[in-house]
């Protein structure tokens, strides 16, 4: 698995080292570059500036190809939300995996699904690729920027579980029988532990199923 040589690029420098971290674990090659700073300048790129966030990522790109890679992970859900990553991975004829590339690969596998990411628009994008393939599924999603602040400042799970109180927001899904829950966002995997001690469905976590695609597996 070493040959495999893999761009990590994902909303702020936290997100972008969890993906390499993971990916590292699984013994593969993998290089992180963040967009930006923080959450909050993510969240407002991915809403009011579309065109320069668009143009940051496509600079990216450009860089991890003149370093001789070939694969990118986008590894978060709103910015694969927020740019049309389809498009950019043919005009600069570079392999592109997103969480939303395993969304369309599973929805049709489900009827009710909750979800819960780290803006409404994230939720909106999951949606769309959910229901592109089947348009007769429920996404139930909410969106939670505070909580990725809180993750990035390393306050414990159940600290934010308790404040947040996600809790209620698991036996939300929990009462209205959703098939499973996706961790909508790629800080959430943090929390995983914590929200399973109150779901009584299945809890998906998509950098699994993107490790698997890059295998070919």
């Amino acid at each position: 698995m070493n040959s495999i040589k893999v761009g990590v690029i994902a909303g702020t420098p936290v997100d972008t080292e969890m993906g390499v971290e993971f990916l590292v674990s699984k013994g593969v090659n993998a290089l992180g570059y963040p967009v930006s700073l923080c959450s909050e300048e993510q969240s407002k790129l991915q809403i009011l500036s579309p065109i320069e966030l668009t143009s940051s990522i496509r600079r990216i790109i450009n860089k991890i190809k003149y370093e001789g890679i070939d694969t990118i992970i986008i590894y978060c859900n709103s910015l694969s939300a927020a740019v049309d990553m389809d498009k950019l991975s043919v005009e600069e004829n570079i392999r592109i995996i997103t969480p939303l590339t395993v969304y369309k690969n599973i929805a049709s596998e489900y009827e009710n699904i909750g979800v819960i990411t780290a803006n409404n628009q994230s939720s909106a994008g999951i949606e769309k690729a959910i229901q592109s393939v089947s348009p007769n599924c429920n996404v139930i999603g909410i969106g939670m920027l505070p909580v990725v602040t809180e993750i990035e400042k390393g306050v414990s799970a159940e600290k934010i579980v308790k404040k947040f109180a996600l809790r209620n927001v698991m036996e939300f899904f929990n009462f209205i029988k959703v098939d499973v829950v996706i961790l909508g966002c790629t800080h959430f995997p943090y929390l995983y532990n914590e929200l399973k001690k109150y779901a009584s469905v299945p809890i998906l976590d998509p950098a699994e199923l993107m490790y698997k695609i890059i295998c070919n597996v």
